[in-house]
């Protein structure tokens, strides 16, 4: 009978209540022409929370319509934000049972699942973070309805629920944890604990433009400071959360502020606002069709019909006062009977997971004994087979032991060998050097002998002609001819002067050659490289025509007239120019020698020369006949390093126009007795040298050649 009752008084006030707010248009079109299911997910997202706190069934029935969406495409972190929100609207609408069931299968889904992208969850996302942001808002709703439903646990889950917003900078999550928090300590009579949360929120509310719960913050402020007796203080606030709950659309706070403004006028008997605010209470209640109590106090339809009461009551009209207190008491009945019912169900529940878990863990130990006896098992069994292993690998050893006792013997034997093999090897390889320094020397020798022979050549004819003129000046005195002998001086004067020039010249030349053909000291001294470079590149080319009288080539040198003198070991420097020469010197007569020998082919007949070179790709590679020719070039150029400094550096260039490196011994030229030449004419340490002594010096060397076109060596010194 009393449900009956109920259920009339609520069909009789649908038609007359003004809190409810109408769906607009604009979002019942969109979500009807939503695109895809995304949209369509997103669309009722923005549905959901506009009935969120004014409709309760309205909510609840589009977060059934999203959770069906995200179900179907098995977006699991979607699934279990969803159970959240429905869960939030069943724990009001006092369908506790139904609320713990979701809440557990959200929690269960949203730790074992992985953060991946999701659709839009709320407004208020965290990008990357949806996973713990899930959690953040599921642990929370466990606390309504653990506060709900009577437990002292909920304070434990609001706090949870706001660490994980604090730890993912959520602003909403740490507004919506603290404005509970807030609520918790007021109701455990701590309002110094409660105030620090609600100011806290109150910040990160504003903070993050969260204006829709700042109106519930203010509202819990206001008992704040009506617990602590300031009276206007709180008043101020109940208005403040008020005019912001109504743009807003938040039934609940509504709900709430209307029901404390109810109580405040109580205190001050003002039959008239107690009347307004109840009847304001009753509206909003039965608009947003709670049957179970909010957060912070008793408000349900009943206790608003009782506030009807009082102010009846207050205002002296004892039949309306009267009317309302038994349709209290009927509500009230109705609604007590239906919550021991609907408290009932959850402890049941509640009671059947317990044993669930029990009977899981029951079955997970058994589990585990199982696995360990495996577990003990296999480890028993790869014991024995270690052992097996072990026994098997120790008779291995000691087979193996003797064996390598017996070879250790011979390798002993095989080292004195290679020993004394290395020692002949290096002895070799200094005689080898030895020898290349010295077929050096001798080039170098070479040419200095025959830079020495012109100036004594000079000496020795001007010393032959003043002999002759002496004896022409003597006859012409004897005869008096004064103004003829003084002629016949001056000339014998002059001659003097050139055998002086001369003989300066080979004092010179010697002079060079024993500083450059002595050890190197290693010390630097300030150098001109021209001159250097112009003195070895004569005395290379004299060297080689010294031993090969049939040899000619044409040699050039192009000095950079800006060269600054530069410090160097002059003696280190001349090995490189001597070295890399002599090469350029013998590469071209090899190409010679190879053009000579084509051309005494062709001349000697057609079938000669068809068997071996073809007459007309000769013409066209020695167009006129082939000259050899060697350059050599000085440049002062700037050099840049990795970390964008600049470095002056000389670049001395040797090329010629032999026969060049082909590309597959390019890598290998500077190798130490690498050698092209055939056995007997080099030790193929000279390349190896000059790399070494170029590195020492700290520079660079590089080679550019392509095969039949000459080669390019390139010299980087620092300056």
């Amino acid at each position: 009978m009393k449900h009956f009752i109920l259920i009339l008084l609520v069909i009789s006030f649908t038609c007359g209540v003004k809190a409810q707010q109408i769906l607009p248009d604009s979002l019942r079109k969109a979500f009807q022409a939503a695109p895809n299911d995304s949209v369509k997910f997103k669309v009722s997202r923005i549905i959901y929370t506009f009935y969120e706190e004014t409709n309760r069934d309205s909510a609840l029935y589009y977060a059934q319509l999203r959770y069906a969406l995200a179900q179907k495409y098995n977006r699991k972190i979607e699934e279990a934000y969803v159970q959240g929100q429905m869960a939030y609207q069943q724990i009001y609408l006092g369908r506790f049972s139904e609320a713990l069931t979701n809440l557990t299968e959200a929690i269960q889904i949203a730790t074992e699942t992985k953060d991946e992208g999701t659709w839009e969850l709320t407004p208020f996302s965290t990008p990357g973070k949806s996973r713990q942001l899930t959690l953040s808002m599921l642990n929370h709703m466990y606390g309504h309805l653990k506060l709900q439903t009577g437990s002292s646990e909920s304070l434990q889950y609001f706090k949870l629920g706001r660490k994980i917003g604090l730890e993912i900078g959520n602003d909403f999550r740490v507004t919506v944890g603290d404005m509970v928090l807030a609520t918790n300590y007021l109701m455990l009579n701590q309002p110094d604990s409660a105030l620090i949360y609600a100011k806290e929120g109150e910040q990160y509310g504003t903070q993050g433009g969260i204006t829709k719960y700042l109106a519930y913050i203010w509202s819990v402020m206001g008992d704040i400071y009506w617990q602590k007796g300031f009276d206007s203080l709180a008043l101020t606030y109940y208005h403040k959360s008020l005019h912001t709950a109504i743009p807003e659309g938040n039934f609940t706070v509504l709900a709430s502020v209307y029901e404390k403004l109810t109580n405040y006028y109580k205190t001050k008997e003002n039959s008239d606002s107690v009347l307004y605010y109840a009847t304001k209470s009753f509206d909003v209640i039965k608009s947003l069709g709670a049957v179970t109590s909010f957060v912070a106090s008793d408000i349900n339809i009943g206790k608003a019909y009782q506030n009807m009461a009082i102010g009846y009551s207050l205002k002296n009209n004892i039949d309306s006062a009267n009317k309302y207190l038994k349709l209290a008491l009927i509500v009230k009945d109705s609604l007590t009977d239906d919550k021991i019912k609907r408290l009932a169900a959850f402890q049941r529940l509640t009671l059947d997971e317990q044993i669930r878990l029990q009977v899981e863990e029951k079955k997970r130990i058994e589990a585990e004994t199982k696995r360990r006896m495996y577990i003990l098992f296999a480890g028993i069994a790869l014991a024995v087979i270690i052992i097996l292993f072990i026994y098997r690998n120790n008779r291995q050893k000691q087979k193996a032991y003797i064996q390598l006792e017996k070879q250790k013997a011979e390798t002993d034997l095989q080292k004195e060998k290679a020993d004394k093999s290395l020692l002949e090897l290096k002895a070799t390889q200094t005689q080898l050097i030895q020898s290349e320094k010295m077929a050096s020397l001798g080039e170098l020798t070479a040419g200095i002998a025959h830079e020495i022979q012109n100036p004594l050549n000079f000496v020795n004819n001007f010393s032959e002609v003043n002999n002759e003129l002496i004896d022409e000046m003597n006859d012409e005195l004897i005869k008096g001819d004064i103004e003829t002998a003084k002629i016949i001086s001056a000339d014998i004067k002059s001659n003097l002067e050139k055998i002086n020039h001369h003989g300066k010249r080979a004092d010179a030349i010697v002079k060079n050659m024993l500083q450059h053909s002595r050890n190197a000291t290693g010390q630097k001294e300030t150098t001109d490289l021209n001159a250097l470079c112009d003195e070895y590149l004569r005395l290379a080319y004299h060297g080689l025509k010294a031993k090969d009288k049939t040899f000619q080539a044409e040699f050039n040198f192009d000095p950079d007239p800006n060269l600054p003198l530069v410090a160097i070991v002059p003696q280190e420097v001349g090995r490189v120019l001597l070295n890399l020469i002599n090469n350029a010197f013998y590469a071209v007569s090899e190409r010679m020698r190879v053009v000579d020998s084509e051309r005494s082919l062709r001349t000697e007949g057609p079938e000669r020369s068809l068997g071996s070179v073809n007459n007309k790709s000769i013409q066209q590679e020695f167009p006129g006949g082939y000259k050899p020719r060697v350059e050599v070039s000085t440049r002062w150029k700037p050099k840049h390093d990795k970390t964008g400094l600049t470095h002056d550096y000389v670049e001395i260039c040797i090329s010629d126009n032999g026969p060049g490196i082909p590309d597959h011994i390019r890598d290998k030229i500077f190798q130490p007795f690498f050698t092209t030449k055939p056995t007997g004419e080099g030790t193929g340490l000279g390349l190896s040298m000059v790399y070494d002594l170029v590195k020492t010096m700290g520079g660079s060397i590089d080679v550019r050649s392509k095969s039949g076109e000459g080669a390019e060596f390139l010299v980087q010194l620092p300056v």
